[in-house]
């Protein structure tokens, strides 16, 4: 059985998903009892968009592995931020949400 690997502050290091535009992140991760977690980030009245990320990459900086998803602006703003704290882009993993291209719906007769 393999050791368990731990963050700076002996958590164990898991897996996040975070789902971010401009003005609010959901973080969905797993607590230390293992149950699924969801956490809101609102970006604050005033609060400038560099520090909104910031605050939210601080939330998820001692994750193993974190799953971004969102608006490609926001994705690509957040992904940035991360590295520049982090130094380590393998940590991430960018998912395009699916949309569906209205032009490309069939009408029913």
């Amino acid at each position: 059985m393999g050791a368990r690997r731990l963050t700076a502050d002996a958590r164990p290091a898991h897996k996040v998903v975070v789902w971010i535009d401009h003005d609010q992140a959901f973080i969905v991760g797993q607590g230390p009892d293992g149950r699924e977690t969801v956490e809101l980030v609102d970006r604050a009245p005033g609060e400038s968009e560099s520090d909104f990320e910031a605050r939210t990459v601080g939330e998820v900086v001692d994750d193993e592995l974190v799953v971004v998803s969102g608006p490609a602006y926001a994705r690509t703003d957040f992904e940035r931020a991360y590295v520049s704290v982090t130094h380590r882009p393998d940590r991430l993993v960018d998912v395009e949400p699916e949309t569906v291209p209205t032009s490309k719906i069939r009408q029913r007769a």
